[in-house]
C-alpha cells in the first residue's frame, strides 16, 4: 500500500525499507510503553490498597528520638523515596528518535 502511493518507487528502494523498518521500530517502542503504563497502573492501585488497610498507628524509631505515626504515613514516606531513588537509580538514557540516520551525521 505504502508503495503504490509514493509514485512508481522501486520495491527494493533501501529508503523504503529503512522507512518501514522505523516505523515498525516506533510501533514496538509505544505497544512496550503501553504495557509498561498498564503494568505500573496496576501495581500502584495495589500499593495504594495495601496502605490504605494498614493505617493503624505504630511506634517508629527514629535516629534521635522515636514517634507514634500512622503506618500509612510510614509506609508512603518509604514508597515515594523508593521511587524517587528507582528513577534516579534506573533513569532512561537517550529517548527514541524517528529520523535518518544521514541526517542526524549532518548536523
Amino acid at each position: 500500500m505504502r508503495r503504490e502511493q509514493t509514485g512508481g518507487d522501486e520495491p527494493d528502494d533501501p529508503r523504503l525499507r529503512d522507512d518501514e523498518d522505523r516505523l515498525r521500530q516506533l510501533q514496538r517502542h509505544r505497544q512496550t510503553r503501553a504495557a509498561k503504563g498498564i503494568v505500573v497502573l496496576g501495581l500502584l492501585t495495589i500499593l495504594l490498597l495495601f496502605i490504605v488497610w494498614n493505617a493503624r498507628s505504630v511506634r517508629v524509631s527514629f535516629v534521635f528520638g522515636t514517634a507514634h505515626i500512622g503506618l500509612i504515613w510510614v509506609m508512603l514516606v518509604c514508597t515515594i523515596l523508593g521511587g524517587i531513588i528507582g528513577f534516579i537509580v534506573g533513569r532512561p538514557g537517550k529517548t527514541f528518535r524517528f529520523g535518518h540516520d544521514d541526517e542526524d551525521e549532518q548536523r
